[in-house]
């Protein structure tokens, strides 16, 4: 179980860190309020959620980072953290799905690909958003993200490596074909998670050998948390989570 004590340490820790290191993050702590309602969070959503011990461990591994996230959040929200049921006038933190990233109503929305080639993942032309083939996404003023791993859908896996280009700087290519399989899914922690708040832009790419033939299906999602305003966690319709007035995910 955790605790908000056990949080409020990881929390101090984490600014020491940041501030030593003057990373380019604008953050407010958490209060005690705040911190107890994050901790509710991990035990109910993250941890006792979860019976696989490997996929425990990866949410436990990232608490650092996911503290991190909801503080940048708060100073980009300006308002307090009110978990995942927030009150008007609060923020609060749901798990990253599909349409929050531009990829489509649910990640196996995209799930047929072309072998031999780089292919476009998390970008701008997809069925979903309509956007430009080949532009990044970018993270609307009302969200931030924390990406902890990547996992495939797909009883069979088999994309070698995942790609981002982060804000224009191409990140080293993550080799996604040794995964942990947990009961349905197949995992891949990522070494450090993701954070990516507003104004961010994200360009995803894959690639699958042609061995496995010309045409092949898989189903490639990421691991991680999204925070958002609470009139946007009110959203249900992923047709209504891409409209620019909601300012979650914009083309490029």
């Amino acid at each position: 179980m955790i605790t908000e004590y056990e949080l409020k340490s990881i929390m101090e820790k984490t600014i020491e860190y940041v501030q030593e290191k003057k990373l380019p993050y604008s953050f407010k702590p958490l209060e005690p309020h705040e911190l107890k309602t994050l901790a509710d969070w991990f035990n109910r959503a993250a941890y006792y959620a979860f019976p696989e011990k490997e996929v425990r461990e990866v949410w436990l591994r990232h608490r650092a980072e996911i503290i991190l996230g909801c503080m940048i959040a708060k100073d980009q929200f300006n308002v307090d953290f009110g978990g995942e049921e927030p009150e008007a006038g609060q923020f609060g933190i749901t798990f990253t799905a599909a349409p929050y990233l531009g990829v489509g109503e649910d990640w196996d929305d995209m799930s047929t690909w072309t072998t031999g080639s780089e292919q476009n993942w998390i970008h701008s032309g997809t069925t979903y958003l309509g956007g430009t083939a080949g532009n990044p996404i970018k993270v609307g003023e009302n969200a931030l993200h924390v990406i902890i791993g990547y996992m495939s859908l797909h009883p069979s896996p088999k994309i070698w490596k995942i790609k981002f280009k982060i804000n224009g700087s191409e990140q080293p290519a993550i080799d996604v074909s040794h995964v942990v399989r947990v009961g349905d899914i197949h995992l891949r922690e990522f070494a450090k998670a993701k954070i990516w708040p507003k104004n961010t832009t994200i360009l995803g790419t894959l690639f699958i050998s042609p061995a496995f033939g010309s045409s092949v299906e898989d189903i490639p999602a990421l691991i991680g948390v999204t925070f958002l305003p609470a009139e946007q966690l009110r959203l249900i319709d992923p047709a209504d989570i891409k409209k620019s007035d909601h300012k979650i995910i914009l083309t490029t």
